[in-house]
């Protein structure tokens, strides 16, 4: 996803175009990336020394965050597979 600078701190995001594939290995691809960065930003708030907890309360609001883009993974692929 190409994002379009217009000036400092102004961005747009290029329309996501229809997506034509298999739905279901669509579903199972983003569940896989979801997952893995899940794990990669556990395993970081468990070796990462944080300096306030701020940090820390960021960094599982990141990890809460993909939880719940997981858990509707899951629910669309339930929802497809039915």
């Amino acid at each position: 996803m190409a994002l379009k600078n217009f000036g400092p701190g102004t961005f747009e995001m290029e329309p996501v175009r229809e997506f034509t594939g298999d739905s279901r290995r669509l579903t199972m691809t983003l569940l896989q990336m979801l997952q893995a960065e899940r794990a990669k930003q556990a395993e970081q708030l468990a070796t990462l020394e944080l300096k306030t907890f701020d940090e820390y309360r960021a960094r599982r609001g990141q990890i809460e965050g993909l939880d719940i883009a997981i858990n509707f993974c899951k629910e669309a692929q339930s929802k497809l597979e039915a």
